[in-house]
């Protein structure tokens, strides 16, 4: 199969380093469109796909302003494009429903319907305050392999990678505003699967420090494909999903949960 990972260069909505500055309805609406524009603009470029993964949270409305939150207006050109390519779309979108706000990753399927939807269950930094956390991780058996959702801060964590492996998916994948390889390679390695993030570009510098461009990740660990650290464009690449990692029906054969006490068992 062919994926293609959106990475974006944000815009000044995204500009942390002012932690103090409230944006308007008016400019936030303007600076978000913006963004969702851009997405759609490098998904142009994307040819004979299967797989769009958008980054985290294109919509995002900037400090102080989740009212302002779009998503019903956006969601049609996502499922529009997804029809039109014959392809399957992971959208990052924030969303609204019944008056509470998610960081959600929507699939549509070639014929532009939407699959499911994954709300974050790990929120990260001020999003514990703004945004309701998901309770529930969205397993989704496509024409080329079953695949698990994640975004962002979710793949810090391994219990999420392993629950995926061990429901016989072949690929997580997790739209992000920060993507390390540190932790991106070990999820894949341990649990042998395919990981693929689509990552951003900071506003005000390129991608910097620990953190790494948009990335696709074999079941050994390896880089199979990365981005450039200072721009958006699209980063595409062939995986096959048909065979897991080498080690991979060992370490899940192996297991032995009985022992792992806490981490099995909710406190």
């Amino acid at each position: 199969m062919k994926i293609s990972l959106i990475q974006l260069k944000q815009n000044s909505l995204y500009d942390f380093s002012s932690p103090d500055r409230m944006w308007t309805a008016q400019e936030s609406g303007r600076l978000s469109k913006e963004m969702v524009e851009q997405t759609l603009s490098i998904m142009e470029q994307c040819h004979d796909t299967d797989l769009v993964v958008t980054t985290e949270a294109v919509n995002y409305p900037g400090k102080g302003n989740m009212d302002a939150v779009a998503d019903q207006e956006y969601m049609s050109a996502f499922s529009a494009y997804a029809l039109e390519r014959n392809t399957y779309v992971a959208l990052g979108l924030y969303t609204r429903e019944k008056g509470k706000y998610y960081n959600s990753l929507i699939l549509y399927d070639r014929q532009g319907r939407e699959v499911t939807r994954y709300h974050k269950v790990h929120l990260a930094g001020d999003e514990q305050k703004l945004l309701v956390a998901g309770d529930r991780y969205c397993t989704v058996d496509t024409d080329f392999g079953r695949i698990g959702l994640s975004v962002c801060w979710d793949m810090q964590f391994p219990e999420v990678a392993r629950h995926y492996a061990l429901e016989g998916c072949r690929l997580v994948i997790c739209p992000t505003w920060g993507w390390e390889s540190l932790y991106a390679q070990a999820r894949a390695y341990e649990n042998g699967i395919w990981v693929a993030s689509a990552m951003s570009v900071p506003y005000a510098t390129g991608i910097e420090g620990i953190r790494v461009p948009s990335q696709v990740i074999s079941p050994e660990g390896e880089i199979r494909a990365e981005a450039a650290r200072d721009r958006g464009m699209a980063l595409e690449a062939e995986i096959d999903l048909t065979q897991p990692g080498r080690e991979h029906e060992k370490r899940m054969r192996d297991r032995r949960p009985s022992t792992y006490g806490r981490l099995v068992v909710c406190s």
